[in-house]
């Protein structure tokens, strides 16, 4: 996806600015704080802000926005599993009383709160309009993958919605995706700010030192990654995410070549012979096992990597339902899924790891 960084263009807001990162800003005045979303979808130009006050003073006068928001706020809903992974990293998940697809949560207590009734859902697949509504939220935390959606979300608040975007899928680098765990903190009180401010400054060391780590190896194994899918195998660009989080781990991306943070769309035979000789192929999907992966495809034994027993899954943190830690906790802890990284690429050991499991255990 591409990830062209608009500059903010607010010249109004002097005192406690945040650094800004790719696609958030953060920045208070006297009496309220403004929050940007710079490029929410794909290809998109729109900036969305916006204005988060006490509501014991009133809406500010003379300040644009998409959205105001009174502050504080008890009732949260959440349109995706990353959502919750921010909000547990700042102890709030009490305050999430509605989700879509409730099923595709991991942490075993939200699913617990489900079950008795405290959190309710808000649709499978889509948002249910009446539902949202219904639910009388405080704020709802949502996201776009492109136009259309996008009017879905305008939608919602001609209703009188209040719906912010997140879009931390939007950033390539695992750092900037754990960030927002800012864009979060700042619809809570001031001391959630500090803990979100202490928490990524422990993440963003920990990562900074195992990338170091991953710079001693003189040997850079080359890694693919993902399967096919309706006859086609969707890698990541070079530019990505999962890119990112390879190279830093001392490793070599099999598709490099391709300079895009975008997926990139191969036939299976230009996957397999590119992937067939890689050290390493991890993102199995929920292919899990050895047979699983075997009967897929009768070629896939074949791989240098099923040979060495060099493939694994980064389902290990997942249940019965396909959830997965790895796209919930995972998002605000960067440096574990590095650690695992580092561990399946030079150390070659399984005893470690928190996301990753070898699909031959």
């Amino acid at each position: 996806m591409a990830c062209n960084a608009p500059q903010p263009v607010d010249s109004t807001i002097e005192t406690g600015e945040l650094e800004t990162k790719k696609h958030f800003s953060i920045k208070d005045s006297a009496g309220f704080r403004i929050v940007e979303i710079f490029e929410p979808f794909v290809n998109s130009s729109i900036t969305e802000r916006y204005v988060l006050y006490p509501s014991a003073n009133g809406k500010p006068q003379g300040v644009k926005a998409d959205v105001f928001i009174g502050l504080p706020i008890d009732k949260v809903g959440i349109n995706s599993t990353t959502h919750l992974g921010y909000l547990n990293a700042l102890g709030k998940q009490d305050k999430i009383v509605a989700v879509s697809n409730s099923d595709l949560f991991y942490d075993s207590s939200f699913q617990q709160r489900i079950a008795a009734g405290k959190v309710t859902e808000l649709g499978n697949r889509s948002l249910n309009k009446e539902l949202v509504i219904k639910s009388e939220l405080d704020v709802l935390f949502t996201f776009a993958i492109d136009a259309s959606s996008y009017e879905s979300v305008k939608q919602l608040r001609k209703l009188g919605q209040p719906v912010i975007l997140i879009a931390e899928y939007m950033e390539s680098d695992p750092i900037a995706k754990a960030e927002w765990l800012s864009v979060f903190a700042a619809f809570f009180e001031e001391g959630t700010m500090q803990k979100a401010e202490a928490h990524l400054s422990r993440v963003e060391n920990s990562y900074n030192s195992i990338r170091t780590q991953s710079m001693l190896y003189s040997f850079l194994p080359k890694v693919t990654i993902g399967l096919p899918w309706k006859g086609t195998w969707y890698v990541s660009g070079d530019e990505s995410y999962q890119a990112q989080l390879i190279r830093d781990a001392g490793a070599t991306y099999c598709w490099n070549s391709y300079k895009q943070t975008a997926s990139v769309p191969l036939d299976i035979e230009t996957a397999i012979s590119g992937g067939m000789q890689a050290h390493f192929w991890i993102n199995t999907g929920t292919l899990t096992t050895a047979v699983q992966l075997q009967e897929t495809n009768e070629i896939f034994p074949q791989f240098q990597s099923f040979q060495n027993k060099h493939i694994y899954t980064n389902y290990k943190r997942s249940n019965e339902f396909g959830a997965n830690d790895y796209w919930e906790m995972g998002v605000v802890r960067p440096d574990l899924i590095l650690g695992d990284l580092v561990t399946i690429f030079h150390d070659n050991k399984n005893d470690s790891l928190t996301f990753y499991k070898s699909i031959f255990e």
